[in-house]
């Protein structure tokens, strides 16, 4: 098969798997906030979270590990390290580390984790209301390992498959997810024009289980574990449109849009643009929209970023904006190997 033939036929399985799943996860704003695991929901990653998560089309390296693993065959690099914090409401800090390597011939293979780090919180019983004096601290993290290849210059590929853990005293969750994506660069042969789409958080349910749930028997003589309810992964399926333009050897701009089908909330727009000059500075801005939500009960509308780029580092910095709650930044370093 020719590359144009596979170049087309890829992009017909594409918009077949954009339809299929979007019948099987529809939008259901009835649903929102009775899934399991919404911290996979949080997102990493300065550049694109900056341009309001548009960016599917030209996610690459190790950002696109979050928001479209076939990007990861975006990588300049043989290798690549990152490391990024924000903090969100609750003064709850989000920590992650990604790295990426390029492993010749067999693609590209990224490894990642994301901890919430809650800090101390006070134990409280029923005997002692106002705390027992201890403390203790929820573990919430999301692994993942991500492959990505690239099938041709204009087609890459990628998944990555998560482990996502919970554990509170006494008590514990766990499940498996998977994220697959694809971007088609140069669209229609439309120099500049790329697309992307990706599926995300196709797993197991997710089910609270530990000592916590042990009652004594009638009896007494022995203790029982009663079972807890089983929650679905916030399971979603995005397609993004972008268009890079090159105004000369330093100047550049690039403009996203992207469209969210979410299992369990209202589908969203988001919007992005991002401005580079000489590869070195680059100005970004996005805005997210929710289908049928009035704009001022949307959490997170707008986002603003700049990055600094010189040879093998990189600085993102993003703001994102909270309607009722103190704005989140998020900061992060890359490094290039």
């Amino acid at each position: 098969m020719s590359k144009h033939k596979l170049t087309w036929a890829i992009a017909c399985v594409a918009l077949a798997l954009l339809m299929a799943f979007s019948a099987a996860y529809a939008g259901d704003p009835a649903r929102t906030g009775t899934a399991a695991g919404e911290q996979v929901l949080i997102p990493v990653g300065a550049r694109d979270l900056a341009m309001s998560g548009s960016n599917l089309a030209f996610s690459s390296g190790l950002d696109a590990i979050y928001w479209n693993p076939g990007g990861l065959s975006g990588m300049h690099h043989n290798a690549m390290a990152g490391v990024s914090t924000m903090q969100i409401f609750g003064d709850i800090n989000v920590n992650y580390l990604a790295l990426g390597f390029k492993m010749g011939k067999f693609g590209y293979l990224g490894l990642s984790l994301k901890s919430l780090d809650f800090g101390d919180i006070d134990e409280t019983t029923n005997q002692f209301i106002d705390g027992t004096g201890a403390t203790y601290s929820p573990s919430y993290m999301t692994g993942g390992l991500t492959y990505s290849q690239r099938l041709t210059d204009a087609i890459f590929v990628g998944a990555t498959a998560k482990i996502i853990s919970e554990r509170v005293p006494r008590a514990s969750a766990t499940a498996f997810a998977f994220d697959v994506g694809i971007q088609y660069h140069n669209l229609g042969g439309f120099n500049g024009f790329s697309m992307g789409l990706v599926v995300k958080n196709i797993g197991t349910n997710m089910q609270y289980s530990g000592s916590a749930f042990l009652s004594p028997t009638p009896d007494g003589s022995n203790y029982v574990e009663r079972p807890t309810a089983s929650h679905q992964l916030p399971g979603a399926v995005e397609l993004g449109l972008g268009y890079k333009y090159n105004f000369n050897e330093t100047n550049s701009v690039v403009l996203n849009g992207n469209f969210g089908n979410n299992n369990f909330g209202n589908d969203d727009y988001k919007l992005g643009l991002e401005y580079g000059y000489s590869d070195l500075v680059f100005l970004r801005g996005g805005y997210k929209f929710l289908n049928d939500v009035d704009s001022e009960d949307v959490l997170n509308k707008w986002t603003l970023g700049v990055g600094l780029h010189y040879k093998w580092l990189t600085f993102d910095y993003t703001y994102r904006d909270s309607e009722f709650f103190d704005g989140e930044n998020l900061f992060q370093l890359t490094f290039g190997f």
